[in-house]
């Protein structure tokens, strides 16, 4: 009897190593579970997160073509305004040509205008011819009367292209007044070429 007590708790050591080893499987078998469960989500979350670094670093790679070429559209449009810059400025040289040569006609239009004014008012202010007495005759051998060749007489001229009272008083030695004085009918601003003017004597 002794010996079957004695023996008794040597069979139950077997027996709970079996269950304690059952136990730690289950808990093993348990905490692995757990541990999936738990980790399955993490590895999700790295997956999303891997994901939206790959769509961040996609927008980064347009956002740095779309920079790239606003830079190109930036520099081409610094060398369209230095060329507009350099049209403006041969603009601004030609307009200031332009003016001057402008301004230098228009001088030049006022000095003729006032000249041809004077010429008008001299004309316009010329007076009335004197009577100018008839030569003298006298009676030729054969009894012809011939008339006589006085000194100072008045010679012509025949207008010729270019001519103006002015030229052609300075040129016959006469002032313009006397050649007025002598042609009443002529009008100095409409002179014709061919036309005959009297150039008084000097």
């Amino acid at each position: 009897m002794e010996d079957d007590a004695l023996q008794s708790p040597n069979n139950m050591i077997p027996v709970a190593l079996a269950v304690f080893g059952i136990v730690l499987g289950g808990a093993g078998l348990y905490f692995g579970l757990t541990a999936n469960q738990r980790l399955n989500p993490l590895d999700e979350t790295l997956s999303e997160s891997a994901s939206s670094s790959a769509k961040i670093e996609k927008v980064i790679n347009g956002y740095d073509t779309q920079i790239a070429e606003l830079a190109a559209q930036v520099a081409e449009q610094e060398k369209t305004i230095g060329r507009l810059r350099v049209y403006s400025s041969e603009g601004e040289r030609n307009l200031k040509k332009l003016a001057a040569e402008l301004s230098a006609n228009r001088e030049q239009i006022v000095k003729t205008a006032g000249k041809l004014n004077e010429f008008a008012a001299a004309g316009f202010r010329a007076p009335a011819p004197a009577p100018t007495p008839s030569a003298p005759t006298v009676t030729s051998n054969e009894g012809d009367p011939v008339e006589a060749a006085t000194p100072g007489d008045a010679t012509t001229y025949v207008i010729a292209a270019g001519d103006n009272f002015g030229k052609i008083a300075t040129k016959h030695g006469v002032s313009v007044q006397a050649i007025l004085d002598a042609n009443p009918n002529a009008d100095p601003r409409r002179l014709a070429i061919g036309q005959t003017i009297k150039i008084p004597a000097k």
